[in-house]
């Protein structure tokens, strides 16, 4: 099962078949595992370079439980990158905490990368008004 766990005030470690692709299609990574930025400070978007330790990016990492879809294996989680927004998922896959509780299952959602998300670890539109430049 592909999995993207969220680290407490840090970034998305993700693992399975996890594929990367640009806001065209084009894929820049296949990888079983790597570390996704989720504070919106990289230097090497959408990658995580420690950037978030020095921002003051907060986050427990421990996201209210939604859905809770079946478990399905198999395909690779799909991340693409949308221009200067979110991280587009899709294919199968679970949200776990910090604390490594499954808070959400399922094929499609977006996930935050600007680091101003009211819904962490989900986008809210906030990259919008804040300017976020991936």
């Amino acid at each position: 099962m592909n999995k993207v766990t969220l680290t407490m005030n840090g970034s998305l470690h993700c693992t399975g078949a996890i594929e990367v692709s640009d806001a065209q299609g084009k894929l820049l990574k296949s990888a079983a595992e790597l570390w996704l930025c989720r504070c919106g400070a990289s230097g090497n978007k959408p990658y995580c370079d420690g950037s978030h330790k020095g921002t003051g990016f907060l986050d427990e990492g421990l996201p209210v439980a939604g859905e809770l879809g079946p478990a399905a294996a198999g395909a690779a989680l799909k991340v693409t990158l949308r221009e200067d927004g979110p991280l587009k998922c899709s294919g199968p896959f679970e949200i776990a905490g910090a604390d490594g509780r499954i808070a959400w299952r399922g094929t499609d959602t977006a996930l935050c990368r600007c680091g101003a998300s009211e819904k962490k670890p989900f986008c809210d539109g906030t990259h919008r008004r804040t300017g976020f430049k991936s």
